[in-house]
């Protein structure tokens, strides 16, 4: 993700773009289905426990420009600690430090009464990478995340073979497993630090521990490489034989784990860069240019040959396209230079379609998008032929959900974090204010109403324009 402050966008797009404005401005928030908040935070906090099950951790505040225990890495100096530490509130090493303003939630998901939150370690002061919050929780604003499955996971001086670095985006499959990347790296700004190697890693959610990791080899990877979201393709009769889909957005590429074969490889493909005029963003009020490629992939129920369709669309792009998992899943189908056929380019979503996570609920077939240059949550029935008039937004607010940055469909329920990535990334966030929040919706509720809810015609709120 690169800031540019230049104004490149094709003016086709900034057209495209007044008319999309004057036809919802008049009013921020655009819904067809209610999404309602079930979780927000002004910022994020974690459950700093003395003894007993959470470990035993406090925190180490840093504020006023104190050093962060990487070399060539400073705090971003927040002017006043949460609360002031105790002289015995020291931790080892340093690697408890926390910066508050350095917190920001990428990635949410839901097993049974836990609601999974992750916190890359995109900036110095980030305790805990991975975490959840109970979703019975009677408490729902500023909610302290508790490190999952314990502190010593996810602390940077564990043992590596029982470490967690950072983690974006999570699945959970249907075999009661957790899966992640850990990308192994802390992402300081000018100062990338690479702690231990990527690798994909497992987790029995009944026994809450790492069942697998798996290094992923140099051969799958590029110098770029970042592996942000997880899609698993496995049924509850396959449970050992499940394939894992991680979208390579910087590195411009699809890799493919297989857990049977403890193996991965690479799939390259142009229908996994970005597109040249689709980098532009105005989200927040932030005006910037991104190049990520490919970012997302949604799988369809299993078809008569057995496979699964895979939809998949760059985020920095406003195309649709789709494979069979017949390919992937085939090393050999899937490494080939050329692919033919294979890939299949559905069309543009239209101007203004950029799209984050996307998630697919297959009983119905719809296909829902994190719309994030809209601050909106998007959908298309995959059972209507693809085409722009067949494209909704469910809900739009330019207030309360600016960034839709995950997406998950949860049984039959929708999860959506909305985080202000864009103000974080490019300006400053208001912590007196609530900047990070959690959707809930029931699918059904989320697309009546809609051109997605069945083969009628319904032409409001399409989001192209």
């Amino acid at each position: 993700m690169l800031e540019s402050r230049g104004r490149s966008a094709t003016i086709t797009l900034l057209l495209f773009g007044a008319v999309l404005f004057v036809i919802v401005e008049h009013d921020h928030l655009v819904q067809a289905g209610q999404l309602t908040e079930e979780f927000t935070w002004t910022r994020l906090d974690y459950a700093w426990a003395l003894k007993g099950r959470f470990g035993g951790y406090r925190p180490n505040y840093i504020y006023g420009g104190s050093d962060f225990a990487f070399p060539g890495a400073a705090s971003s100096g927040s002017s006043k600690p949460i609360s002031t530490p105790t002289d015995d509130n020291k931790q080892p090493d340093g690697n408890v430090d926390f910066i508050y303003e350095n917190n920001i939630p990428m990635g949410a998901n839901r097993w049974r009464d836990k609601l999974f939150i992750t916190v890359p370690r995109r900036r110095a002061g980030v305790p805990s990478t991975l975490n959840y919050v109970s979703i019975s929780n009677k408490e729902r604003h500023n909610v302290p995340l508790i490190p999952y499955p314990n502190w010593e996971v996810n602390q940077l001086s564990s043992d590596p073979s029982n470490r967690i670095v950072s983690v974006y985006r999570i699945a959970v499959d249907v075999c009661d497993r957790m899966w992640m990347v850990d990308t192994g790296i802390v992402e300081l700004p000018g100062n990338r630090t690479d702690i231990q190697q990527q690798s994909v890693v497992i987790i029995d959610l009944k026994t809450d521990k790492i069942i697998k990791r798996h290094p992923l080899p140099a051969s799958v990877l590029k110098p770029a490489s970042i592996l942000a979201l997880v899609t698993v393709d496995v049924t509850k009769d396959t449970c050992d034989d499940a394939y894992a889909y991680l979208p390579d957005l910087a590195g411009y590429g699809l890799i493919v784990y297989s857990l049977k074969a403890d193996r991965s490889w690479r799939v390259t493909h142009n229908y996994f860069f970005l597109e040249s005029l689709a980098g532009e963003f105005n989200v927040g009020g932030q005006h910037f240019q991104w190049n990520d490629g490919v970012f997302s992939v949604a799988l369809s129920e299993i078809k008569s040959d057995g496979f699964r369709d895979m939809y998949f669309h760059s985020m920095a792009g406003t195309h649709l396209y789709v494979v069979s998992t017949r390919i992937l899943r085939d090393e050999a189908l899937a490494t080939r230079s050329y692919h033919g056929n294979d890939f299949t380019n559905l069309g543009d979503r239209g101007p203004l379609s950029q799209t984050s996570a996307t998630d697919l609920h297959k009983p119905s077939g719809v296909l829902f998008l994190s719309l994030v240059n809209q601050n909106a949550l998007g959908c298309w029935n995959t059972n209507i032929p693809f085409g722009k008039e067949n494209f909704h937004v469910i809900q739009r607010d330019d207030k309360k959900m600016i960034y839709p940055c995950d997406l998950k469909v949860y049984g039959d329920d929708l999860i959506l974090l909305t985080n202000n990535m864009p103000i974080f990334l490019y300006s400053k966030l208001n912590y007196d204010e609530t900047n990070f929040r959690v959707w809930f919706s029931s699918v059904a509720n989320a697309i009546s109403g809609t051109q997605c809810e069945s083969r009628r015609t319904n032409r409001g709120n399409r989001y192209y324009g």
